[in-house]
């Protein structure tokens, strides 16, 4: 991929963007707020439709003024071609348990507009497909979904979502700043997966994209299973 930005780059860049949508005089907030700064800082247009694509997994598209997308009104589907920066959502993202999900797909569509900002030969109209976790997908469809403009949007949203000085901020209040330990990959006693999950509320962001955005951050601090067996759960140790 052509202009590919960097993690170092992207987390670069969502920390100055959010500073600066901030204010250098105003206090760091407890969390993004991800539509005001989508509407009013990218100044994108963020619409909610019942998205009728045929791949019922479409739940996020960002327009170009070409590329349409089909929508249903009124029990009838039509397809609309949507301005530049426009951001079209799928109502179903504005149900209240959605929250942290709907706020993740809205920050990777931005991800979308950013990308093409920086780099305007690359595409500016993307449909953004849910994956299942049950569901088989064809090599197209995992294409489609994992291709480097997806991930690379994913960066940006947790990039904008959780950005470093906010993810300080936080593990602080919660956390007296140091490093949470974890287990192997993902393991966590209960103690730390009750700061875990207060962090995430705070964040309004999912638990899984916290602890992911966590490792990047090198706030994790790790240690073998084992000592979690041995420790924690008093097994183990030799017979």
């Amino acid at each position: 991929m052509k202009n590919y930005i960097s993690r170092i780059e992207a987390e670069e860049l969502c920390n100055g963007l959010i500073m600066q949508y901030i204010g250098k005089d105003s206090p760091i907030p407890s969390f993004v707020d991800i539509d005001d700064f989508v509407k009013n800082f990218l100044k994108c247009n963020v619409l909610y439709e019942n998205i009728a694509e045929e791949d019922s997994d479409c739940i996020g598209f960002t327009g170009d003024g070409k590329r349409p997308l089909l929508i249903c009104r009124n029990g009838k589907t039509e397809a609309v071609v949507y301005p530049r920066n426009t951001i079209v959502l799928d109502k179903y993202l504005l149900n209240k348990n959605e929250n942290n999900h709907r706020r993740f797909v809205l920050g990777h569509e931005a991800g979308h507009v950013l990308a093409n900002k920086l780099n305007p030969d690359s595409p500016a109209c993307f449909h953004h497909f849910e994956s299942k976790r049950y569901e088989k997908y064809s090599i197209k469809d995992m294409r489609e979904r994992y291709n480097m403009n997806e991930c690379q949007a994913n960066m940006f949203s947790a990039g904008l979502l959780m950005p470093r000085i906010i993810m300080i901020q936080t593990l602080k209040k919660f956390n007296g700043g140091r490093r949470l330990p974890v287990y192997g990959e993902s393991i966590f006693h209960p103690r730390e997966k009750t700061i875990l999950n207060k962090m995430a509320n705070s964040l309004q962001v999912s638990y899984t994209a916290l602890i992911i955005r966590l490792k990047e951050l090198g706030m994790l601090n790790r240690h073998e299973v084992s000592e979690y067996i041995q420790m924690e759960l008093g097994l183990g140790g030799g017979k």
